[in-house]
């Protein structure tokens, strides 16, 4: 009775059918796809901002596995990260899971096709220069680069030198690089290469 009292005390975790009917065509890993089983668990269990380092846990991950997991599910538009302030004035990431379902549903067409592989590089090629994993928010970040912004890669790529010599590893340092380009009308890397060689006289 004990063990009965205690299975109906932890509730259900409800999800749709149609993820499991269809997950080859979501193109997630079974990795990939445990992480948004967990995600979705913990959404529904709990109210507040989302736990990424007790949901590793409960995963038995590694907080950085499962912080490359979720980017992983960003870039794929499995689900989508926004940012609101609440009531204190403090900053929190929400996490929309929708975006997968809507993908598997078939009035909605076909499922959301993965990050084009020049898109995948300017995440890697920012990791490896920061030496470490991007976070959720900074993934976001670098795709409002790519998908708002249409900044193009070799653009960014070209931010990122600019904050390597100058020893600034953050996104803000990059972003501002960006802006100050767009501001003077260069808006592709030769025009960014051409504007250097012309200031410094070559």
């Amino acid at each position: 009775m004990d063990s009965l009292n205690q299975l109906l005390n932890a509730g259900q975790t409800n999800i749709s059918n149609l993820l499991f009917q269809h997950f080859a065509q979501t193109k997630l890993t079974q990795q990939e796809f445990l992480a948004y089983l967990y995600l979705s668990y913990w959404q529904q269990n709990h109210t507040g901002a989302l736990d990424l380092n007790a949901i590793a846990q409960l995963m038995q991950v590694k907080a950085a596995d499962f912080y490359t997991l979720v980017n992983n599910l960003i870039q794929k538009q499995a689900i989508a990260l926004d940012s609101h302030t609440d009531a204190n004035g403090q900053v929190q990431d929400v996490y929309d899971l929708s975006p997968l379902i809507r993908a598997v549903v078939p009035e909605a067409g076909a499922p959301t096709k993965p990050a084009p592989a020049r898109q995948s590089d300017v995440f890697s090629e920012i990791e490896v220069e920061f030496g470490r994993p991007l976070s959720p928010i900074e993934q976001q970040t670098i795709q409002q680069w790519l998908q708002d912004d249409h900044y193009q890669p070799e653009l960014i790529h070209l931010a990122l030198r600019e904050a390597v010599l100058n020893q600034a590893y953050s996104l803000r340092y990059m972003d501002r690089v960006l802006i100050n380009w767009e501001k003077r009308h260069l808006t592709t890397a030769q025009q960014v290469q051409a504007d250097k060689e012309s200031f410094n006289g070559l």
